[in-house]
Order: structure tokens, then C-alpha cells, then sequence
């Protein structure tokens, strides 16, 4: 400890070396500063602890040679403003006193002390003391040991010889005591509002809303991270053409914004966010570019604002599978020819281009994960931060395998690594964790503040809902594909009837497709399990391989997963996608093409065609010869006539093996049996058999996926084994030449497809 006339002469010395020119600067910092602090208000109940964060504006000198030791360095420091808020008290700098400022030594090399004797005075308020202020006559002395600047993460202790404070009110009289403050200073925040439009996976096509009165809107959301001292007051969203100098036209005032936000322990409440619901139809928009502008009322600020640029059309141009439910698995056979069917509702003055892909499912995919407890890091906020704390595990993977800095205040590799529980801390400050929890939207943006305080650039960041199995199946590929990284957002629902919702950092997923054959007919079932870092587990990787269900609502259940111990599956209701710059998706936007095979890696590319749009069922064609058993997406991915791309996805499954069970085997099975003799010259006979009387259509395609001969057409035919032969004939009479043909077979909504060889 440096003796006090010792600090006292080196705090004459700097002020004096600053006004000859000795030291350089000053610097400007604004850091996110939590305080911890021990009040003792005379007549006002017993002593109590209590949080306050805020910013708080230091300026700073270069460093330049110290008075006392000329071999050794000073940095002066000065705080400029501060104001903190915590559950009904504001403490701020008291500018009736003379500047605190604070002194740092430097020597070289190593690690200093730094001393603040001449510190902080405050002044406090309380809300259930209005009018009423308390001030400290008497500086707080802190110290701690500094090995960066500007000094983040550092933890001030109080010097406990010189508490107690006195605390004064303004006319002087007694009030209390100070009997304790420690400080942590981190990078700041500034509240930052991020809109957002619901588009088409993977487009900038606008999405009309498909549920309830606003079916057929488009809906737009906002929302503001960061400092989460100030209070948004409401949203005004507004709308002009793209490309438009003129000003924005308003649609839609929020008044509250009540939010849905994942706290582990809160009820979600029934809000989400900021919303507001724009009339597609309003305006002559039908394949027009438009803007949306979010500005959010944030006092003392005045409106912050954001914008959104998206394709709109009352009738947009997105495919959809016909005979392809989203809450279902497809189930395909191996070596077999399926027609795949969609359509476009928007109308098309010339057909676009269509494809057809596939990504297959890893059967296991895992990555090792930094376990990081919620509840350990500190803050008084620590029980509700399962957002920032799972967003650390996920970015503290990415520093660990490929991006240095991602764990370095400000990016920066030359100063210390920060551990897991100082960057949840930093991301709970991005994105404006209260003591309510995060929104889907903050974590969005806190993510992405975090990433550009971090030096990176060009990452992507995307909320995405899961409500079936398709949504399942797109988030594990986002798990997969490229080096992305998922937070999986679950509800669960406690003994009272409320819901609440928690954030993990999926770790595993393990997914098996397999043949069930009774009952009949033959039927695809999955088996997925997920596998994640609970940070309300004290940060547990153990013990988490979930298998999913599903309930009665359809939502993706976790077998055996309790939030709240209350009993009960929590089940998945959504995830944040984070994705590097080589992952992150290039442009989507609607006026580009569509991606090349070569900007899609993992995807299979198995068909293409034409996209006649205007309501016109189309077809593309998948044959199962090349492809392994097991779980995959399949995707439809269109270019209408003004080349704008769209996708539609669906899960698909070819049985890896099959399952029975005790029941009874029925005489006979829906199912196309196969072919004799194959190759065949110059005729064949195709077997099927049906469990009842039902309508059979059985039709040959050539390996274009062109129809040759249509064998029958919804013939209603009786349960039983039945044949028919072709005669490698097309429907005009004509011989076809030899080469690979498919039969496709289609009764009781079983599609199944047996290939076929002619050798002339």
C-alpha cells in the first residue's frame, strides 16, 4: 500500500505535470459500471444490499513518466459523468464536490496498484423517498490490481479501515451509512433498437402472418438492447417505398411492448415485444421493395430507431409441397422414384426455374462446449441470465476454434482471455438482461453488439420459431451445417399453469429414421435426441441427452426435461441461430438468384424443372437409388419470373432399418412389390398388394421423370395381391429404347416408386 502523503503528493504532482504538458490526452471511455452496495439509513429498516448498474464516462491521459519514479509510468484518470440505477434507488456523481479522479501507477512489465483514495463522492435517491437526496461528504476508497486499460472486468474492493461512509442529506443532517461498495467495470452498451419483418426461410420475401385477425399480415418486431438502465416508452412503425428520399409514412403505434422474455424462472407473460402488423394490400406494393422504420421512444434519448428492408406482395412468390405436411415426416423408400409436388400461388407472366435438394442429417454431430453457471456469475441479475450465459458457451466455442478475440475485451488478443462467466456478463449488457430476462429480439441484438465490440464482422444472427417437425429439422441443420451454433430456447410449464422459458447451447444431436411395420401400412418413425449446456444446471453438459416427443399441441417435447421440477416435458419452442462470416449466409436478398451448388455445401442438388406459378401444381422428382437410409431435409428452391428466390423445406426419411412388434401381421400390405423379370426384354410384370379395396394408380416415368405410360389411373381395385405387365411400350404404341425406368405406384396415400430396366 503506497503511504497516504505519498498518494497525496503524486495527485499534486500529475495535476501539475498535466497543466506543463506532461501528460497527453485526455481520452474518452464509457464503461458499463455495477456496483454492489451495503446502505444503512437510520429510521428506515435494517441495513440493505442492493445493485445498481449504469454508464459511467472516464477520461483518461496517455501514460507519461511518474513524478516519484522516473522508471516507471502514470496514467491520470478522471470520472466525467455517472449514473447508476438499481431496484428504487439512482446513485450518481455528487458536482457540488471537487473531481474525484483517480490515480494508476504503471510500472513495466508488470501489474499496478490502482489507488483511489481520491474517489467517487455520491448522491443517492430513493423512489420511496421522493424529493429527499443523501449525499457522501467523504471519499470511498477503492483498489484493485489493473493489467489492462481501459480496465474491463476489473473487481474494486473497498478498503475496510476507511468505511464506514457517513451519508448526509442535502441539509446537512445525519442520514447513515456506507458500510460497503465494490464496483466492476465492463465494456458499455448503448441502447440500440433492432426491427425485424418476418420473411421466408432463407429470403427477404415478407411473410404474411397465418394466424388469427392479423392472417395475412406481415409482422414486424422491435426491440432495444443494451443499457438496460433506460425504459423504452413506446414504438411508432412506418413505411415508405425502397429507394424513396422521402419521409416515412406511420402505421402502427405500441404503446408497451410487453415481451416475451426468457428468464428460467419468470412467466413469459403474453407479449412479444414490440409488434406491429402491416397491411400488405394497403398500398399498391404487389412486387415492390418496401422499407419499415422502427423508432423506439427512450428518454432521455428521445427516439432511437431501425429499419428493415423486405420484399412485398400480398400473394408472394413462395413455393409450397402440396402433398407434404410440415408436421410430418416424409417416408421414402430406398432404390425407389417419388414425385415431388408443389405450387406457386403468385402469378407469373413466364415460368421461373426450379430445384430440388437435399441435405442429409448426420446420424451423430457433437461439439464440446464451456459449461458456465447462470447462477455464479455475479450480477444481481444472475437467476434470470440464461440468455447471456448460453450465448457465452456458444461464442467461448467459436474463440476456441478459429475466432480469437471473441474471448478478449474489445477484441483485443493482447490482453487477458476472459472467462466464460465475463463474457456472459458483457452479453447480459448487450443485450439489456433485467431482472425480467432477455427477449428473442435482444438476445438478436446483444449478440450482434457483442460481435462488433468484439472487432468481427460479416456474422449472422437470426431468430428462428419451432412449431413442427420441419422447424425441428431446419434448426438441427443450422446446428450442422458450416460451423453455426444454436441456442435453444424451452418452455416448460409449472404447478400454477404458468409458462416460462429458459435458453441452452445445443451440444449434440443424435437422429435415426426407421420402418415401422405394424400397423400397416409400412411407416417411417424418428428418434432424435438432443443433447445441450444448461447453464441453470451450474453449467451441466451432463446428463442432457433428451429424446424428443411430441404433445398434444404438436410442439417438439424433451422427455424427462423439468424446468421447475413441477413434473412435466419442457418442449422446444425456437432458436438463435449464430453463423461466422464463412457460414453466414451471402445476400438473400429478393432480387437476387438462387445459390449455386457450390455456395451450398452439404446439400445434394436432385432435380430441376420448371415453375409455372399461378396456382399451378408442378413436379420435380426424387430418386432414393444413390441416397443412404437415415433423416434428411428436403428442399424446394424456386426463381419466379422477376428472379426472385424463395424456398419451402420439409423433413424426409428413407428407413435405416425396420421395427415390429407383437401384433399380428395382416395377409396383406399396402405396397408396391416389385417387378419380374428385371432387366426385362421386351415385357415385364409389376406386383403390388392391398390390405383393402382402395383406388390404384401405377404410371412409368423415364429417367427425365417424363410420364411414358400410365398403366392405371385410380382404378378402384380389391384388397389382395394383384399384376400387371408392360410391355416396355409408351401410351402412343410406340417401343421405347432400352435404359432405366421408374414405376410409380400411389394408393391409400402411399407413394412408393421400383426401378425398372429395359434392354433392348
Amino acid at each position: 500500500m503506497i503511504p497516504l502523503f505519498a498518494l497525496i503528493l503524486l495527485f499534486v504532482s500529475i495535476h501539475a505535470g498535466i497543466i506543463n504538458g506532461s501528460a497527453t490526452g485526455p481520452n474518452e471511455v464509457k464503461f458499463a459500471k455495477e456496483i454492489k452496495i451495503l446502505l444503512d439509513l437510520w429510521g428506515l429498516g435494517p441495513p440493505d444490499t442492493v445493485f445498481c448498474f449504469g454508464r459511467c464516462d472516464i477520461e483518461f491521459s496517455d501514460p507519461f513518466p511518474d513524478p516519484l519514479d522516473p522508471e516507471s509510468t502514470v496514467i491520470e484518470t478522471e470520472i466525467v459523468e455517472m449514473e447508476l440505477k438499481g431496484p428504487g434507488i439512482k446513485i450518481r456523481l455528487n458536482d457540488g464536490l471537487p473531481s474525484p479522479g483517480k490515480i494508476k501507477l504503471t510500472p513495466p512489465g508488470i501489474d499496478f496498484p490502482a489507488e483511489s483514495f481520491f474517489d467517487v463522492f455520491y448522491e443517492i435517491e430513493f423512489d420511496e423517498l421522493p424529493g429527499d437526496t443523501f449525499i457522501t461528504h467523504d471519499p470511498v476508497h477503492l483498489t484493485s490490481i489493473i493489467d489492462q486499460w481501459p480496465a474491463y472486468f476489473e473487481n474494486y474492493e473497498p478498503d475496510l479501515a476507511l468505511l464506514p461512509v457517513t451519508i448526509f442529506r442535502k441539509d446537512g443532517t445525519l442520514a447513515g451509512e456506507l458500510l460497503y461498495l465494490s464496483e466492476e467495470l465492463r465494456p458499455y452498451y448503448e441502447p440500440e433498437v433492432n426491427v425485424v419483418a418476418a420473411t421466408a426461410y432463407m429470403s427477404e420475401v415478407a411473410l404474411l402472418h397465418q394466424r388469427g385477425p392479423m392472417t395475412g399480415m406481415i409482422k414486424l418486431c422491435a426491440s432495444l438492447s443494451g443499457d438496460r438502465s433506460y425504459e423504452a416508452i413506446e414504438a411508432i412503425f412506418a413505411y415508405r417505398p425502397f429507394g424513396d428520399p422521402g419521409p416515412f409514412t406511420d402505421f402502427w403505434v405500441d404503446p408497451d411492448g410487453m415481451g416475451l422474455k426468457y428468464s428460467t424462472k419468470d412467466p413469459l407473460g403474453p407479449g412479444d415485444g414490440f409488434t406491429a402488423y402491416f397491411d400488405p394490400g394497403s398500398e399498391p406494393f404487389e412486387g415492390h421493395v418496401v422499407e419499415f422504420e422502427a423508432r423506439i421512444l427512450v428518454p432521455p434519448f428521445g427516439f432511437l430507431y431501425d429499419t428493415a428492408t423486405v420484399f412485398v406482395d400480398p400473394t408472394p412468390p413462395i413455393p409450397e409441397f402440396v402433398d407434404f405436411d410440415e408436421d410430418s415426416v416424409g417416408y421414402f423408400h430406398i432404390d425407389s422414384f417419388f414425385d415431388i409436388t408443389y405450387k406457386i400461388d403468385d402469378e407469373f407472366t413466364f415460368p421461373g426455374t426450379a430445384e430440388l435438394w437435399l441435405f442429409p442429417l448426420s446420424f451423430e454431430y457433437s461439439r464440446d462446449l464451456t459449461e458456465i453457471d447462470q447462477l455464479g456469475l455475479g450480477t444481481d441479475n444472475d437467476s434470470t441470465s440464461c440468455a447471456p450465459t448460453a450465448a457465452a458457451s456458444c461464442l467461448k466455442y467459436f474463440a476456441d476454434n478459429g475466432y480469437p478475440g471473441l474471448d478478449n475485451p474489445g477484441g483485443d488478443e493482447a490482453k487477458p482471455e476472459q472467462s466464460g462467466e465475463e463474457m456472459a456478463r458483457e452479453l447480459g449488457d448487450a443485450m439489456g438482461t433485467d431482472e425480467h430476462g432477455t427477449t428473442p429480439g435482444e438476445m438478436v441484438s446483444g449478440i450482434g453488439s457483442y460481435l462488433e465490440g468484439h472487432g468481427q464482422s460479416g456474422w449472422s444472427v437470426e431468430h428462428g420459431e419451432v412449431s413442427n417437425e420441419t422447424d425441428l429439422g431446419e434448426m438441427i441443420r443450422e446446428f450442422e451445417s458450416d460451423g453455426e451454433d444454436v441456442l435453444m430456447l424451452v418452455q416448460d410449464t409449472t404447478a400454477a399453469g404458468d409458462t416460462i422459458g429458459h435458453v441452452v447451447t445445443l451440444g449434440s444431436v443424435t437422429t435415426t429414421y426407421y420402418e415401422t411395420i405394424i400397423p400397416p401400412p409400412p411407416a417411417g418413425s424418428t428418434d432424435t435426441k438432443l443433447d445441450f449446456m444448461d447453464p441453470w444446471g451450474g453449467g451441466s453438459t451432463e446428463d442432457n441427452n433428451y429424446d424428443t416427443g411430441e404433445n398434444a399441441e404438436g410442439q417438439t417435447t424433451l422427455t424427462g426435461y423439468d424446468l421447475d421440477g413441477a413434473g412435466g416435458d419442457g418442449w422446444v419452442c425456437g432458436y438463435i441461430k449464430v453463423s461466422p462470416p464463412e457460414a453466414a449466409p451471402s445476400s438473400s436478398s429478393a432480387v437476387h438468384p438462387a445459390d449455386k451448388a457450390a455456395a451450398r455445401p452439404g446439400w445434394l442438388l436432385a432435380d430441376t424443372g420448371i415453375a409455372h406459378g399461378n396456382g399451378i401444381i408442378d413436379v420435380l422428382h426424387w430418386d432414393t437409388t444413390p441416397y443412404s437410409g437415415g433423416l434428411y431435409l428436403m428442399e424446394v428452391v424456386t426463381t419466379d419470373d422477376q428472379g426472385i428466390t424463395c424456398r419451402d423445406l420439409r423433413l424426409a426419411g428413407i428407413p435405416t432399418y425396420t421395427v415390429d412388434d407383437d401384433s399380428p401381421t395382416p395377409s396383406f400390405k399396402t405396397n408396391l412389390r416389385g417387378s419380374y423379370p428385371n432387366p426385362f426384354n421386351p415385357a415385364t410384370t409389376i406386383e403390388y398388394s392391398l390390405e383393402k379395396e382402395t383406388k390404384v394408380t401405377l404410371v412409368v416415368y423415364d429417367v427425365s421423370g417424363r410420364k411414358v405410360r400410365t398403366l392405371l389411373s385410380g382404378k378402384k381395385v380389391e384388397a389382395g395381391v394383384h399384376k400387371v405387365e408392360w410391355d416396355g411400350k409408351d401410351d402412343k404404341g410406340r417401343q421405347l429404347s432400352s435404359g432405366i425406368y421408374f414405376c410409380r405406384f400411389l394408393a391409400e396415400g402411399q407413394v412408393e416408386a421400383k426401378k425398372l430396366i429395359l434392354l433392348r
